[in-house]
C-alpha cells in the first residue's frame, strides 16, 4: 500500500482524547506555544471520565507534524491521540 502524498505546508488536525481537560489544554498551549491553532471539545464520555478535542493546526512538514503528534502523546492525562 502507497502512502498517501501530502502536500506542505498543510492544514492538520489531531484529536485528542485524555482525562483532565484543564491539564490537556494547559499543556497544548505550552506545546504549541507561538503557533496559530484551533482547539475544540469534541466530546465528553457518559460518566464524564474522558474527554475529546479537535486540534488543528499548520504544519510545515512530516517531521514537525510527527514532532507535535509525539508531544501530545506525552501528556500524562492524554490517553489516545489520532
Amino acid at each position: 500500500m502507497n502512502k498517501p502524498e501530502i502536500e506542505y505546508p498543510c492544514q492538520w488536525s489531531y484529536k485528542i482524547i485524555g482525562s483532565d481537560s484543564l491539564a490537556i489544554t494547559n499543556k497544548i498551549s505550552e506545546i504549541l506555544d507561538n503557533r496559530d491553532y484551533n482547539l475544540n471539545l469534541s466530546n465528553h464520555s457518559r460518566t464524564g471520565k474522558f474527554v475529546s478535542f479537535n486540534c488543528s493546526l499548520e504544519v510545515a512538514s512530516e517531521s514537525e507534524r510527527n514532532e507535535i503528534f509525539q508531544q501530545l502523546q506525552q501528556i500524562p492525562t492524554v490517553k489516545m491521540v489520532i
